[in-house]
């Protein structure tokens, strides 16, 4: 058996996450991880799972629950945040205050790879962060899992340039391979059509 990486799609249900005038974050971060498992599955040697695959209401203790139950080897979690301070819009990446080192690697080559890829798009990194520096003050998901766990953030202006390219669907293709790319380089794995 392969690698298992669980992809978690930010909130669900009742819970909107942003909301938008053209999407709702929750809608977002569902259709990315779709597209993150498509290009995943592109690859020798890892599996996926999701904590959700509709619209349902989960707790972050359930999402980590989830990934502890299937043995995860990783769990990623996937926002697309809303910020009215133009200097707070762009991408992060963060921890739980606790991680270890070998979460901290995987953050540290993740968060470089898309920090890449979303230059050319002149979105800022916000940079590599502690779960403490989050909005709530933790990230009960990423300290309940029992395996190396990473949230993603690439946070938009409701009207700013990274909200725009959520609307553009080959924009997401592009991100969600991104992200696929870097996961699979961290296990070294290979596509299928390279073997």
């Amino acid at each position: 058996m392969g690698v298992l990486i669980c992809l978690d799609p930010g909130h669900g249900g009742t819970d909107s996450g942003m909301v938008g005038s053209m999407f709702l974050e929750k809608d977002v971060c569902l259709d990315l991880a779709h597209r993150i498992e498509r290009e995943l599955q592109k690859f020798e040697g890892i599996d996926v799972t999701l904590t959700r695959r509709y619209d349902v209401d989960l707790t972050n203790n359930e999402r980590a629950g989830w990934a502890n139950q299937r043995k995860a080897d990783l769990f990623v979690s996937l926002h697309t945040h809303g910020m009215l301070d133009r200097d707070q819009s762009g991408f992060s990446t963060y921890v739980s205050v606790v991680a270890g080192s070998k979460v901290r690697r995987v953050q540290c080559y993740l968060h470089n790879q898309v920090t890449r890829f979303l230059r050319k798009f002149g979105i800022c990194d916000l940079g590599k962060r502690n779960d403490t520096e989050s909005k709530g003050g933790q990230i009960i998901e990423l300290r309940s899992a029992d395996m190396p766990a990473i949230t993603l953030a690439l946070s938009s202006l409701p009207k700013g340039q990274t909200y725009e390219l959520f609307s553009d669907l080959s924009f997401r293709d592009q991100y969600a391979k991104c992200i696929a790319c870097g996961l699979a380089s961290i296990y070294e794995c290979q596509t299928k059509d390279s073997i």
